[in-house]
């Protein structure tokens, strides 16, 4: 993030209560995995899913009318999405969120069973890897998890053990035990390897629990291969079962260290679409590092003047935390620090005992990218809709345009290699693609890949055409490209005497700059700002159908090509 002078957004809302509020409760969701939460007009949690595909499981409950399905839907008013990186993650919030919530539509998950962990007790002169199901956090004690199952928990503990010669019992006894001659305990009790040693094979453990495997993979294949060659097959043999065995320890798993206490963690997320004149803020709250709530949060904002994220965080902090007595001990904000915000947050934590990190490392990170998710699925949960007027309006004063852009045009040209020239146009109307216009073309005068003459071939086919049939013409027309085709373009126009009638831009990839006839270096605005939105919505569109015709065109040349080499006579006989 990056601070900044800007006008500062309204109030925060929590998501639930504007999607209530406005109808637009039920929504699609992203197609990933993760968790769903029903809420109730009055914000409750009415049922707690998960799924592999989000959008595809809401959809089959909005779709019931009866039965569990249809009781849920009746109670709700809005549903709320929280993608995961993985099933395993969406497996383990929804828990999470289960016991924390109770919800009324959910039997199962609802007791207080933990969810097992994995400890390594460092404080130990000799640690070992313990399963443990309500982990304590002891000085010195690492813990990995949560698991699944303890079977999952106890199959890791199982296979570090044996891998790396740790100790199993409780209290070191006089005399080496069974584990020791069977070849898969170093036996410390006895001075078989000393405490340097035995702390180095812990050291690999904890590696691969953190989800390193990798890193020590090579070293265990090089044990393997000189216990071969010592002709101990029994500790080759089991080292070559715990190769396998790493290739399900691959995905990293959480570490909850010492005094996790109670955290939030926080996330922004601007629209991708014109249409959403909406900031999200995602937040998890955070109890001894597990998931206890999720928050979303929509803030309005202005068309004509994007707020900078600073601007954005510092109200949603004064609003959120400035009025509440009870206080996280630590908040992780994912992004970088905003310049001015120092003032903000000595106003509202200074002596409140309250630590604000930026960009958390670690656990927190993983939170961090999870509270973004949160935040993006919310943003972009925005029922389909024309840019508002406003949006239009914004894009005209940015422009300098002489009247509100309703009709946009957007041209684009595909080629590969040379061959198979196209060109494509498409039509936004008031902010809405409007697809029956849209149009493509055939390059028909111009030979290889002369980008600038295609651009001026396809702009001069077009309005000649338009002007023939006296149809309306755009009040914006947009080139996908830079200074080169929008010049292209504009000679087209002159050409047919348009040149004051249909302003012309440019709108480059990459740097996303606008180009303009009337100055001799691009724009750079807010590529976030929904009036630039707008502008990349309609190019990348331009985009894409050209793409697509393109692609249609080479498969229907290769067909002819194959045709006629199947029909082509051969050599006359003699």
């Amino acid at each position: 993030m990056s601070g900044g002078a800007g006008p500062a957004p309204g109030a925060f809302v929590p998501a639930s209560q504007l999607a209530a509020a406005t109808g637009e409760g039920f929504r699609l969701g992203p197609d990933a995995p993760g968790v769903y939460l029903f809420r109730s007009p009055r914000g409750e949690i009415v049922y707690v899913g998960k799924a592999r595909s989000l959008r595809r499981r809401v959809l089959d409950h909005l779709r019931a009318k009866i039965g569990k399905d249809g009781t849920i839907v009746a109670q709700s008013a809005s549903v709320e999405f929280v993608p995961t990186s993985t099933e395993r993650e969406a497996l383990l919030l929804e828990a999470s969120l289960i016991k924390q919530y109770q919800p009324p539509e959910n039997v199962l998950l609802k007791d207080d069973r933990s969810y097992p962990y994995l400890a390594v007790t460092g404080a130990e002169e000799f640690p070992r890897i313990v399963l443990v199901r309500r982990p304590r956090r002891a000085p010195g004690t690492l813990l990995f998890g949560p698991y699944t199952s303890a079977r999952e928990a106890r199959s890791v503990e199982r296979l570090l053990g044996d891998l790396f010669r740790l100790r199993r019992c409780v209290r070191l006894p006089r005399a080496a035990c069974l584990y020791y001659h069977l070849g898969v305990c170093s036996a410390p009790c006895i001075g078989a390897i000393d405490a340097a040693h035995y702390r180095a094979d812990v050291e690999r453990a904890v590696r691969i629990l953190r989800g390193q495997a990798p890193l020590v993979r090579s070293e265990v294949e090089a044990e393997m291969r000189r216990a071969a060659a010592r002709e101990e097959f029994e500790r080759a043999g089991l080292l070559r079962d715990a190769l396998a065995g790493l290739g399900a320890l691959q995905e990293r798993q959480s570490v909850v260290g010492r005094g996790t206490g109670r955290a939030d963690v926080l996330a922004l997320a601007y629209p991708n679409d014109p249409a959403s004149l909406r900031v999200a803020l995602g937040l998890l709250r955070v109890e001894d590092g597990e998931v206890r709530g999720t928050e979303p949060h929509l803030v309005a904002i202005p068309a004509d003047d994007l707020p900078e994220p600073g601007e954005v965080l510092r109200q949603f902090l004064t609003q959120y935390y400035g009025a509440r007595v009870e206080l996280p001990e630590r908040i992780y904000v994912a992004g970088a620090r905003p310049a001015g915000i120092d003032a903000t947050l000595d106003e509202l934590f200074g002596t409140r005992g309250v630590e604000v990190h930026f960009r958390p490392t670690g656990r927190y990170a993983a939170l961090g990218r999870l509270a973004e998710r949160l935040a993006r699925a919310t943003v972009d949960q925005v029922v389909p809709r024309p840019a508002p007027r406003e949006v239009l309006v914004a894009l005209q004063n940015l422009l300098a345009l002489p009247t509100i852009p309703n009709r946009i045009e957007g041209i684009d040209i595909s080629i590969f290699q040379g061959f198979e020239g196209v060109g494509s146009l498409v039509v936004f109307d008031r902010g809405s693609p409007k697809r029956s216009e849209y149009r493509r073309f055939r390059i028909r005068g111009v030979e290889g890949t002369n980008d600038f003459a295609m651009v001026a071939e396809v702009v001069r086919r077009r309005y000649a055409r338009r002007l023939a049939e006296a149809e309306p013409l755009p009040d914006l027309l947009l080139i996908d490209g830079g200074a080169g085709q929008l010049s292209a373009a504009v000679d087209s126009l002159r050409s047919l005497g348009l040149e004051e009638r249909v302003p012309a831009i440019g709108l480059a990839k990459r740097e996303e700059e606008v180009y303009r006839t009337d100055r001799s270096s691009p724009m750079k605005p807010n590529p976030n700002a929904p009036p630039m939105l707008l502008l990349r919505a309609v190019r990348d569109e331009a985009h894409r159908f050209a793409v697509t015709y393109h692609r249609t065109r080479r498969r229907i040349r290769l067909r002819e090509e194959l045709d006629g080499a199947r029909v082509r006579p051969g050599p006359a006989p003699g």
